[in-house]
């Protein structure tokens, strides 16, 4: 790949897109394997210009090295474009990953140690669940057909065999219930209504889903990605039987509505939980939940449905609605958002169910003291905007994790020695602020502060847990003039645009380190004058 060429077209196509308009611009390119990121802009001109419009199609070959590439062009045809594998993003921030293993609270790397009793063993199923749920999905397939008038179209039951080889696979023993179903139907690919609106998939389909992406999970939590904007991980509802995880390696997916939500046997319970127990997730809500204490029990409720008539049938579809108990669990949303304008102490009063709420975010044109919140004794996320004024008061809130904070005033004492705080923003901020009550935080891992004033930046390198920084480039320039490069990071952001050279020299300094950068410039010929009408 000749980087000179590739810059060359990057310019005429930068060109094309600035038109007319008498500015230097820039495009900035990040890519690395999970698609392109993209940033571009006009370093001057009128600020009603509209954003450029870079067509890249056809520019950069399939095989091309991962990193970020910057096009400068100046407006009199000069350009200078760059390449650095060594910056991880640079498209409206930089970003820095100094440790790409690094995890949050909640977020348990892939190799979590396997629950005693789940070893692969090939031994059979056990004959008196075997028979147990046979009974049960025989009832159902003697009422559907009577209801239907024709049997449930099933896949053939696996044999032990089969399912043995698929446990090989995952590396876990199924649940004799699950591996009973299995047994008897192979898939339910019609959603005949077994698990209600549920149903489940094929052996084939469990084991690849394990292995896609993260194991042990599906869906909107295949990549964790725990450097980005990541929250707490909220309580499952019910509350001490779900471990309190974003993603678990002994989640084992085996079906799901095929509309966005999947199910999954736990064979790694909280204190409260029963291995074999059975949690719904998708990408639609905060936490998973808990829809059954097993495969049978979610079976037993479906048939006890159809025995009281509790379905409903819609033509033309195979499927019978089954109004099971479990479909009537309440999905409740651990956040409550507190309307612009509202009063916070009547609006918190007012939650339907205020001993669930982990998280209210709220919009406040006045003063406010976090004292409003007690009530909400499960908080674990606030966010507070508009603020004039923000008195933290945290001590009654004992599990909270995460707290952003857009005020014009707040003072940071009143967050001294709280102990589960780990997740801290700053903004907006019209004062002086001293970040030393920070280091009474033991746990405080991730910090953004950038746009604001801090006159003692080196108060950082006394914060004993940081992990994650988000500073502004000047922030940055008197930290590391200061003497201070904080090697415990994990990753640094760097708000704002950041062009890739200072970047690289940012990242030099940081961690002393040899940084790639290639170089590339040329001009342009002047592009011709517009004819007069």
């Amino acid at each position: 790949m000749d980087l000179g060429e590739i810059g060359r077209t990057l310019a005429e196509r930068v060109r094309n897109a600035v038109g007319g308009r008498r500015s230097d611009a820039v495009l900035q390119i990040s890519w690395h394997g999970r698609g392109i990121r993209a940033a571009e802009w006009l370093d001057e001109g009128p600020p009603e210009d509209p954003n450029l419009y870079v067509d890249t199609f056809g520019v950069f070959p399939p095989d091309l090295p991962h990193g970020v590439y910057e096009m400068r062009l100046r407006r009199d045809g000069s350009y200078r474009f760059s390449f650095s594998s060594d910056i991880e993003l640079l498209t409206e921030r930089a970003r820095f990953v100094f440790d790409p293993d690094f995890r949050y609270p909640g977020h348990p790397v892939p190799g979590m140690p396997r629950p005693a009793g789940i070893e692969p063993t090939g031994r059979p199923t056990d004959p008196a669940v075997l028979r147990e749920v046979g009974a049960l999905v025989g009832e159902f397939a003697e009422r559907y057909t009577a209801i239907m008038g024709h049997a449930p179209e099933w896949a053939p039951g696996a044999s032990e065999e089969e399912i043995a080889a698929a446990e090989t696979q995952v590396g876990v023993r199924l649940p004799e219930d699950l591996r009973a179903l299995f047994r008897l139907v192979g898939e339910d690919s019609g959603e005949t209504g077994l698990l209600s609106y549920y149903a489940h998939d094929s052996l084939e389909t469990l084991v690849r889903e394990y292995h896609d992406g993260l194991p042990g999970s599906c869906a909107g939590v295949s990549f964790d990605s725990p450097l980005e904007d990541t929250c707490p991980v909220f309580d499952a509802d019910p509350p001490g039987r779900l471990k309190r995880v974003f993603r678990n390696d002994w989640w084992v997916t085996f079906g799901g509505n095929h509309g966005g939500e999947y199910l999954a046997v736990d064979l790694d319970p909280d204190i409260e939980g029963k291995p074999g127990q059975v949690l719904a997730y998708g990408d639609f809500s905060e936490t998973p939940r808990l829809v059954g204490t097993s495969v049978t029990e979610m079976i037993e409720e479906v048939v006890k449905a159809l025995r009281a008539g509790r379905y409903t049938l819609h033509e033309g579809d195979q499927r019978i609605e089954v109004h099971a108990s479990f479909t009537d669990l309440p999905v409740r949303d651990p956040a409550e958002s507190v309307r612009d304008g509202a009063d916070p102490v009547e609006a918190i009063a007012g939650a339907e169910h205020p001993e669930l709420v982990q998280a209210c975010y709220l919009r406040h044109d006045g003063d406010l003291d976090f004292t409003v919140f007690e009530p909400l004794r499960s908080l674990r996320d606030i966010g507070v905007r508009g603020a004039k004024t923000v008195t933290p008061t945290v001590t009654n809130l004992p599990l909270l994790e995460s707290l952003t904070i857009a005020a014009e005033q707040t003072d940071l004492k009143a967050l001294a020695g709280h102990p589960t705080l780990w997740d801290l923003t700053l903004s907006d901020l019209t004062h002086p602020v001293d970040l030393s009550p920070l280091a009474t935080l033991p746990n405080l891992t991730r910090l953004a502060i950038s746009g604001l004033d801090i006159p003692a930046i080196d108060q950082l390198a006394h914060l004993p847990a940081l992990g994650v920084l988000t500073l502004d480039a000047n922030q940055l320039t008197r930290l590391l003039a200061s003497g201070h490069r904080l090697p415990q990071l994990a990753a640094l952001t760097v708000s704002g645009r950041v062009l890739l050279p200072d970047a690289v020299e940012f990242l030099r300094q940081l961690r002393d380190a040899d940084v790639h950068l290639q170089e590339f410039t040329g001009s342009l010929s002047a592009p011709p004058e517009p004819e007069r009408a």
